[in-house]
C-alpha cells in the first residue's frame, strides 16, 4: 500500500504489535499491516544508553516495514516516557 503523509523511521530496541496484525514479508524487509486502529509502542535507546518509549496510533489498513534495526511507521508518535514502557499482558 502506498502511504501518503507524516512518517517516522527509527533503529529500535523492541516494539511491541498491539491489536489486529497481519505480517507479510519482503525480500530484505517484514511489514505488518494493522486489521483496526492499533497501538505500538516502540523502544529505543540514546546515546547514553538510556531507554525511551514512544507509543504511535496506526489507523486500519497501515502498513509497518521492519528493515533489520530500523522500523517504518506512517504516523507521527503520540506520547514518548523514559525507560522500557513495553510490558508484557496477561
Amino acid at each position: 500500500m502506498l502511504e501518503v503523509g507524516s512518517h517516522t523511521a527509527l533503529v529500535f530496541v523492541k516494539l511491541q504489535f498491539l491489536g489486529q496484525r497481519t505480517r507479510w514479508s519482503g525480500t530484505q524487509f517484514i511489514g505488518y499491516t494493522s486489521g483496526k486502529a492499533a497501538q505500538l509502542p516502540v523502544v529505543t535507546e540514546g546515546e547514553s544508553a538510556a531507554m525511551t518509549t514512544d507509543w504511535f496510533k496506526l489507523n486500519p489498513d497501515h502498513d509497518v516495514w521492519v528493515e533489520e534495526d530500523v522500523v517504518h511507521i506512517p504516523a507521527i508518535c503520540l506520547k514518548s516516557a523514559p525507560g522500557d514502557q513495553a510490558r508484557c499482558r496477561g
